[in-house]
């Protein structure tokens, strides 16, 4: 201790306290930053749902559950996909919200090729207009099986075994998380796009992983009958958005929980517009973070707040302190970012999302501040349409 009394008193001595006080608070947003990559999030590239442990042979029967609604794009290209999933013993519940008659006509059609496929429509009334959490009771109330699979017509599958591997889930419990990531496009703003939805998506299904988990995909999630009419159904009914975490956090416990990470397991959100659509959407789907577990939002808010402010005392150890600091400062930020680019690149390649290594240097500067960004236009200017 003595030792260390007179080291402190001899730097204090030679550089100050304010540059002092400047170094080691970047040595712990460092330290801080380090537990999320190289202990929280790392767990996902080694994450086997099965614990290694062996599988069961058998494959339940599962169904499959969307809302349409006038959508002949999806009749035409995904839902094909869906029906030619390689797995045993499946349904395809297809809930019609009020389509058109020659859309019905058409799905009717599709109907009599495809014996697992099933169609149940809903007419709308103007005076209670119905949502999405209604249409998908619908839908569950008249799938045959008990273990549901929840998809939307803005997703398809990446492959053909997505249903076989999602139905893996169902072995390990009765919640299923899935990864869902956004189309291939070209341009940086895709890139960009798709960067965002894989570190929501990180945030959520390593802390599914780490036993608490908060939120999934409303394009590709899994649980069963039981556990849905357990609890009565969806919550905040008069809320047009979360069925993927608030109704999750209700049913979700550490025991029950699976997460599938597979490149073949995952399904692709449609880009429907550019950054401002982006914003629109994440606005939006972000809403119900204020009803979210103290727990969650504090860890959230660590990450990307200890992220911008370890840049901010780079920066000003860059501009103010002396060379030597200047350097120190420059290590810390420089192997933060190694360490960042390989763990986000073992992240991504199990979650099959290739082509983002520059990219996501871009964006580990520039998320913290569209997450400030957002935070204000979602509190002072809230989205409408968010309450029936």
């Amino acid at each position: 201790m003595s030792f260390l009394s007179r080291l402190y008193e001899s730097l204090e001595t030679a550089y100050g306290t304010p540059a002092l006080a400047l170094a080691a608070a970047a040595v712990v947003l460092f330290i801080v930053q380090l537990c999320y990559w190289m202990r929280c999030y790392a767990r996902i590239p080694s994450y086997r749902v099965d614990g290694g442990q062996e599988r069961d042979t058998q494959r339940p029967p599962v169904s499959v559950i969307v809302v349409v609604q006038d959508d002949f794009t999806y009749l035409e290209e995904t839902l094909p996909l869906i029906l030619g999933q390689q797995y045993p013993e499946f349904e395809v519940v297809v809930v019609d919200l009020a389509s058109a008659e020659e859309f019905s006509d058409a799905l009717q059609a599709l109907q009599e090729q495809h014996p697992h496929l099933s169609a149940t429509r809903i007419e709308q009334d103007t005076r209670f207009p119905i949502g999405r959490k209604l249409a998908l009771n619908v839908g569950i109330k008249a799938a045959r099986y008990e273990r549901l699979l929840i998809t939307t017509t803005a997703a398809r599958p990446t492959s053909d075994r997505w249903l076989a591997l999602m139905a893996r889930g169902f072995e390990r419990g009765d919640v299923v998380l899935g990864y869902c990531g956004m189309e291939r496009k070209p341009g940086i703003v895709n890139r960009l796009i798709r960067c965002s939805r894989v570190m929501t998506s990180v945030r959520a299904l390593s802390s599914a992983i780490r036993g608490v988990p908060y939120r999934g995909s409303i394009h590709n999630l899994g649980f069963t009958k039981t556990l849905y009419f357990g609890v009565k159904g969806f919550n905040y009914l008069n809320l047009n958005s979360g069925e993927d975490d608030l109704f999750l956090q209700t049913i979700a416990t550490p025991d029950n929980t699976a997460v599938i990470l597979n490149p073949k397991a995952t399904v692709r959100q449609w880009q429907w517009g550019g950054a401002s659509w982006w914003h629109d959407l994440r606005k939006f789907e972000s809403y119900t973070y204020k009803y979210y577990p103290l727990q969650v939002k504090n860890a959230v808010q660590w990450e990307l707040g200890s992220r911008l402010l370890f840049l901010a005392t780079v920066l000003t150890a860059l501009c103010l302190l002396p060379p030597e600091f200047k350097l120190g400062a420059l290590a810390l930020w420089l192997l933060r970012l190694g360490i960042v680019e390989f763990e986000s690149w073992r992240i991504r390649r199990r979650l099959g999302e290739g082509g983002l290594g520059w990219c996501w240097i871009v964006y580990d500067l520039w998320a913290p501040l569209c997450e400030i960004r957002l935070w204000l236009s979602r509190t002072l200017r809230p989205s409408k349409g968010l309450w029936r």
